[in-house]
């Protein structure tokens, strides 16, 4: 029995693993069921890639990002997470009110040291208005278990690109989606399904 849920959740995988790529709608994610009003997303982790190559420019935004992160939790109730994107590389304040977005758009000045060289920058963050904040977020993560006691779920954190709680499981059902829905809102969580969770931290407890 056991050799066969490893056949099947490998076959699964690799299902996910060959779907063709407009499929994957943001960089290493599959939506297997999209958020309803009544259900939370689901979404698999597409395989890893290999990480790009070092690129020094990323440590002026580095710094602002820990600066804009400082602002943030000073400010957790107007602000919300910040994060990076690349290509080129940016700086994202996302705000949730008025004088949020005062504080947002607010250049960030600072020392770099790339390559130890002395690198002032001036990075004015792009602003964009979002729903939840960083103490919305944070109170979803230090609450009262609920819903994420369930047996089935071993982790949770905050994806500031989505600005939302992404929780991880390892099994799923429908009225896991609706219990999640009903009780924080689809757009503020989501789950992600990893059938090896479990199995793995069983594994490793059997090894030792």
């Amino acid at each position: 029995m056991r050799t066969l849920k490893v056949v099947l959740t490998l076959f699964v995988l690799y299902a996910v693993a060959a779907l063709p790529e407009f499929l994957f709608l943001m960089a290493n994610r599959t939506i297997v069921q999209p958020a309803t009003p009544d259900a939370v997303e689901v979404f698999v982790e597409r395989p890893g890639t290999l990480d790009e190559p070092y690129d020094a420019r990323i440590e002026p935004f580095n710094h602002a990002l820990a600066l804009a992160d400082e602002r943030a939790e000073a400010h957790p109730e107007d602000l919300a997470p910040p994060y990076l994107l690349r290509h080129p590389w940016r700086l994202v304040a996302p705000y949730v009110s008025s004088r949020g977005h005062e504080l947002a758009a607010a250049p960030l000045r600072g020392v770099a040291w790339p390559n130890q060289v002395r690198t002032p920058f001036v990075i004015s963050p792009e602003v964009w208005q979002v729903r939840h904040s960083v103490a919305k977020l944070n109170a979803l993560m230090s609450a009262d278990r609920g819903p994420l006691d369930d047996p089935r779920i071993f982790a949770a954190s905050i994806d500031a690109e989505r600005d939302m709680v992404v929780v991880v499981a390892n099994a799923i059902d429908q009225p896991l989606r609706r219990l999640l829905a009903r009780t924080y809102g689809a757009d503020l969580v989501a789950l992600q399904w990893d059938p090896w969770a479990k199995r793995l931290e069983r594994l490793a407890a059997g090894s030792g």
